[in-house]
């Protein structure tokens, strides 16, 4: 390592560590706050070192955190550090900024399911609890609003999109802040010139199709035969599976929409996924998994991968 990458790697290690300190003195409260801060410092070191080099800076703020704040902060603060780590090393390697928004998005997946999955208990999140609670509080407000449930409306299902929804939102919001913030800094600070704007779509491979679609069965097989055990990974997984069919539906339907140039197109998307959130959600469920498996999209619009959308 040169003088240059060590003092600027102490650098990093160093504001990471007062971010660490600020989180602490403030007793948790504002690590929600702070971390999507954390991922910053490790992402400007990234994007100009070597990997290798990228690597021992994230593993020395690692072991720096477990030093400096409680063990469940510390975990959770390393999938923070993790995800700061690969989007520097995308910035290295030329990524384009199709591929940095997915690798954004999929290391806070990761972090999500980590931290409200795996570890859920470890972190205070009663995934269980709060699935029940919603149920509860959506069948209290029918019944005080005196609403009849029309037959074949699966409450306990919109209960879980709901669940899912809170989930997937926190997902993006922190997944873009961290995305264009990072590439805001690392252009003020002409660490690097980003890549160019990619013309592709994101089309989701047929292999990753199969995995996201494996990960949608074992929760409802959970809860068909009323077993609690592993419920909250299978949760977990649900969700992340999900999210990547959908996001794969999401880009069909936006060629789609300049394809054929259809008026209020997003207007119309939105309202059916108010109105009726459980057949939406089986509508892009559908869809996605139809344009990775027979290539809907090449098929129905004669659209090329490397075609300009």
């Amino acid at each position: 390592m040169s003088t240059r990458s060590i003092t600027q790697g102490a650098l990093t290690i160093a504001l990471t560590a007062v971010l660490l300190l600020i989180a602490r003195q403030f007793a948790t409260v504002l690590d929600v706050f702070i971390a999507w801060l954390i991922p910053l410092p490790l992402v400007m070191y990234g994007a100009r070192f070597k990997p290798s080099q990228a690597w021992v800076v994230f593993f020395s703020t690692v072991i720096l955190s477990f030093l400096i704040v409680p063990l469940p902060s510390a975990l959770y603060f390393m999938f923070y550090f993790l995800h700061g780590t690969l989007f520097g090393l995308g910035l290295h390697l030329k990524w384009t900024r199709q591929q940095l928004f997915i690798s954004s998005m999929g290391s806070m997946l990761l972090v999500t399911l980590f931290s409200v999955g795996l570890f859920a208990n470890l972190f205070g999140y009663d995934l269980i609890g709060e699935y029940q609670l919603i149920l509860s509080q959506v069948n209290a407000i029918l019944s005080s609003s005196g609403m009849n449930i029309p037959a074949g409306v699966d409450i306990a299902r919109i209960a879980l999109i709901s669940m899912i929804a809170s989930y997937v939102l926190v997902v993006i919001t922190e997944g873009w802040f961290v995305y264009l913030i990072a590439l805001i800094l690392v252009t003020r600070f002409k660490i690097m010139e980003l890549p160019p704007k990619s013309t592709q779509r994101f089309q989701l491979p047929q292999w990753a199709a199969a995995i996201a679609l494996l990960c949608l069965i074992p929760y409802p097989y959970l809860v068909a035969t009323k077993s609690e055990t592993l419920l909250i990974p299978a949760i977990a997984l649900y969700v992340s599976g999900v999210m990547l069919i959908v996001y794969n539906a999401l880009n069909f339907v936006i060629i789609l929409k300049r394809t054929y140039k259809i008026k209020y197109f997003y207007l119309i998307l939105i309202l059916l996924l108010l109105l009726i959130p459980s057949i939406w959600l089986d509508i892009m469920l559908i869809v996605g998994l139809l344009d990775s498996f027979v290539h809907l999209r090449q098929r129905w619009l004669g659209v090329n991968h490397d075609r300009k959308t």
